[in-house]
């Protein structure tokens, strides 16, 4: 990213287009840290699961609504970072490393964790929970 902000800079001084490639160079800078930043949480109320892709998306899932939870595959580049569409009805929530798989009747959610066999039984558990009752 610094190179290419360099490289914006350096060719807009004899083009005479300074200022607007200066505002052009901090809207990429404040784009990148805004990436760097990104973090995946997930929390569980008594009916509710909500995952979040901060500072961009968070989303409401209703414990009953969630068939499976399960380890999965961890992310990489190729999927990208934070909220992505995958194709096959699923939908990412990633920042790299390892991830769940969350399934419901509508979609699968690929979501990052750092612990995903600990946070898929979790879910479960309260899933299982919510339907006992």
């Amino acid at each position: 990213m610094g190179l290419a902000c360099v490289f914006v800079i350096v060719t807009a001084i004899p083009s005479g287009v300074l200022l607007v490639s200066a505002g052009l160079v901090a809207a990429i800078a404040l784009l990148t840290v805004s990436v760097l930043h990104i973090t995946v949480t997930v929390e569980a109320t008594e009916q509710n699961l909500t995952v979040r892709c901060r500072p961009f998306y968070s989303k409401t899932i209703p414990l009953e609504d969630i068939l499976d939870a399960s380890p999965a595959p961890s992310s990489s580049m190729i999927e990208g970072f934070g909220v992505r569409y995958l194709g096959q009805r699923t939908w990412g929530l990633l920042v790299g490393g390892p991830a769940i798989a969350l399934e419901t009747p509508s979609r699968t959610w690929l979501i990052s964790t750092p612990d995903p066999e600990s946070t898929a039984a979790s879910i479960m558990t309260q899933a299982g929970k919510l339907r006992d009752s």
